[in-house]
């Protein structure tokens, strides 16, 4: 569900949006994605800083079950690995990422 509402963020931007054609079409394909997208896009969640610091913090305090570890990973915390993730998933260039990323910190 998350990288759906990401998906709809980005149907949202304006058209001169650095790397917006890539943005948006990867924005269509995970709408309606194959079994190899959806497994890319978790381990780029997955894999993300904030989600490996939020593991290591459950860890470090003793948990071990899934349950708690998942617990320990905000609905934010996932949506924002997923916002940091999309231009590199897209294939939209690092100068592009770091405008798109800028601009969303700024709102």
């Amino acid at each position: 569900m998350a990288i759906a509402m990401v998906a709809q963020e980005v149907f949202a931007e304006p058209s001169d949006t650095p790397g917006y054609p890539a943005r948006w079409n990867l924005s269509k394909t995970v709408l309606s994605p194959t079994e190899a997208q959806a497994a890319q896009m978790m381990v780029g969640i997955v894999a993300s800083p904030p989600m490996i610091a939020a593991a290591a913090t459950a860890a470090a305090g003793g948990a071990t079950d899934p349950a708690t570890m998942a617990a320990a990973i905000t609905d934010d915390q996932i949506l924002g690995a997923i916002r940091a993730g999309w231009n590199a998933v897209a294939g939209v260039s690092p100068d592009a990422a770091q405008t798109v990323q800028a601009d969303q910190a700024e709102t």
